[in-house]
């Protein structure tokens, strides 16, 4: 019932985006865009898509390889598996299908394997840390940012004033570093860190406190999976690599748009998609993947055209379905496995999970 209730709210808001965001496009100058584009550079943003997948991978195997020798080939079929999971399935069942892959293929059990799926986002939020801090600290418009009508079909501009955006750039850079801190200090001061959570939070309420010392054990046991700091170094960087490489497919779509574009709007563009896409997924990313996309271009290249922008987002999101499909199809021939069969098996086996002995 949950997976229908999950694949229900998916549909419809992703029909909801859809509608907001082309409800008033201009569908020729969106073909004319696109009949546009340079080929070579459509050709050669797939690189950097393509290599994005196995250095996840790379960075998984810091955690994985910490307490089981599993092999690399291992590690890429459970998470393209998983990836194509998350894209086709609702209610992100590519994490658990990501970690009930792994347990058939090594036998690890899979309340281990879940928690080196969740760990493995621990480290990936170094990297997203990195691509919002360039973000708030590059992004300082000299002038307030209007989104046009047509953009989003709204009776009036939308308009972002350059004092609510410094505010909000400052705002965001405290939380940057005060998440930071607090990673750092669960790595090297985990004890003294937890003991001053419960005596500042249990002055207010004893349950808020074990709410804060359940999700703070939770980063911890992330952080303390890497044996040293190099461990912990290398992981990072991996991730850094791989957030690196999603934005040089951004840049290199740019130029084949022929998009005027600064240095840091794909920065920008990603640092919205990831704040976007974090929620349930709708099937496909439809709508939910379009819309931070053109909301990332229109405020950091004022001059582009907003159907230019959607064009852009639609080929965008093209992109991304041969190496999500190819790989994760071909994982899962490979590995003589079934999609629905594992988004079945994981779902029961997460609800186990949950209920506890």
């Amino acid at each position: 019932m949950k997976k229908f209730v999950l694949g229900g709210i998916g549909v419809a808001l992703g029909g909801f985006l859809l509608w907001v965001l082309f409800r008033s496009t201009n569908w020729g100058e969106v073909a004319e865009s696109i009949r546009t584009i340079d080929w070579a550079w459509f050709a050669l943003a797939q690189v950097p898509l393509f290599l994005s997948f196995p250095a996840r991978v790379q960075r998984w195997t810091y955690i994985v390889r910490a307490t089981d020798p599993v092999s690399f080939r291992k590690l890429f079929s459970s998470t393209q598996i998983g990836f194509l999971g998350n894209f086709v399935l609702p209610g992100r069942a590519g994490e658990a299908i990501r970690a009930l892959t792994l347990t058939r293929l090594t036998g690890i059990r899979f309340s281990k394997t879940i928690a080196f799926v969740a760990l493995d986002r621990v480290t990936d939020l170094f990297g997203l840390i990195a691509v919002i801090g360039v973000s708030i600290l590059a992004f300082h418009p000299s002038e307030e940012v209007v989104v046009s009508p047509d953009t989003f079909g709204t009776a009036d501009p939308i308009v972002f004033g350059t004092m609510e955006i410094e505010t909000g750039a400052v705002l965001v850079g405290i939380f940057i570093v005060a998440v930071v801190s607090v990673l750092l200090l669960l790595y090297f001061r985990r004890d003294d860190l937890l003991s001053l959570s419960q005596a500042v939070l249990g002055r207010f309420s004893s349950r808020l406190a074990e709410i804060a010392a359940n999700i703070l054990n939770l980063f911890a046991d992330g952080l303390a999976v890497f044996r040293s700091p190099a461990e912990m170094v290398k992981s990072i960087s991996w991730s850094l690599m791989t957030w690196g490489l999603a934005m040089v497919a951004i840049a290199c779509l740019l130029e084949a748009f022929a998009i005027d574009y600064r240095w840091y709007t794909p920065f920008v563009i990603q640092a919205i998609l990831a704040v976007f896409i974090a929620a349930p997924n709708t099937p496909g990313f439809v709508g939910q993947f379009h819309v931070p996309i053109v909301l990332g271009l229109v405020i950091t290249v004022p001059d582009i055209g907003s159907n230019a922008a959607k064009a852009f987002a639609i080929v965008y999101h093209l992109i991304q379905l041969p190496p999500i499909f190819l790989m994760g199809v071909g994982c899962l021939l490979a590995e003589r496995m079934n999609l629905v069969r594992l988004q079945a098996e994981g779902e029961e086996l997460s609800e186990t999970a949950e209920a506890g002995p």
